[in-house]
């Protein structure tokens, strides 16, 4: 199973208008309470891995991946909530939705010939504004950069991530406490060089995900276990996230 909780790219505007319930009202059931913090793991039932994403604010957007023996299946009916998602061949079964309430529920339902082959439930997370680092800032080469951030509410787990223009790894800080407001990013991750540019462009992100907890980081590509999700292996995850870009000058 692709490992892509890292890459969170939203390029989606919010344009369903799809009902939830949200987890944190006065109406909402001791069940729908639990559903903010519950981290299931389940055995699964068939030979499917699915691995879906409901993105959450301004630009909400539903991303799910589903195979069978390796191979894309590519003619099942995925949903999350009352809205259907369509293939792409890029990025899986993908759309809008609306993820945009803070304490929403998320239901993921895909059927495949005429079976539902996973479920799950989601709430959508807090979001975790970065708090000390501002669009554009200027950070040196060879020096840890701290990341700072608000208490995102319904995280089960929070990711601090990198990813640089020069094309060097990516960094991610794995999943961490979803009460950690602070992460040190390693004065090693900002050991760049470029032959073409005297400056990297750096994105820094702070996610905070609902439905899986920081002891799920070393069985989330498990095809033995489905995490947030029965049926299928893989996993189901809302996530509300913050990004930055700073400049490091490389001194060519």
């Amino acid at each position: 199973m692709k490992k892509h909780i890292l890459l969170f790219i939203l390029m989606f505007f919010t344009m369903a208008s799809v009902q939830f319930s949200a987890c944190s009202s006065d109406e909402a059931t001791d069940e729908a309470a639990s559903l903010c913090t519950d981290t299931p793991k389940n055995t699964p039932t068939n030979d499917y891995q699915v691995v879906a994403q409901a993105i959450g604010g301004l630009q909400s957007c539903g991303i799910v991946m589903v195979t069978k023996d390796g191979e894309d299946v590519v003619d099942a009916t995925v949903k999350i909530g009352n809205t259907t998602l369509a293939y792409d061949a890029d990025m899986g079964y993908a759309g809008f939705i609306d993820a945009s309430t803070i304490g929403a529920e998320m239901e993921l339902e895909v059927t495949h010939n005429g079976t539902v082959i996973a479920s799950g439930k989601a709430c959508v997370p807090g979001y975790p504004a970065i708090t000390n680092i501002d669009s554009g800032d200027v950070h040196q080469k060879n020096t840890a950069l701290e990341v700072k951030w608000n208490p995102a509410v319904h995280a089960t787990a929070i990711e601090v991530s990198a990813s640089t223009s020069t094309g060097d790894d990516d960094y991610s800080s794995g999943f961490l406490d979803p009460t950690t407001t602070t992460h040190t990013i390693p004065a090693t991750f900002f050991d760049l060089s470029s032959i073409w540019d005297d400056r990297a462009e750096c994105s820094i992100s702070v996610n905070a995900l609902n439905g899986i907890a920081p002891e799920d980081q070393d069985i989330m590509e498990s095809e033995t276990v489905g995490i947030n999700m029965e049926g299928a292996a893989g996993l189901f995850i809302s996530v509300n996230g913050d990004e930055t870009k700073i400049y490091v000058p490389l001194g060519n």
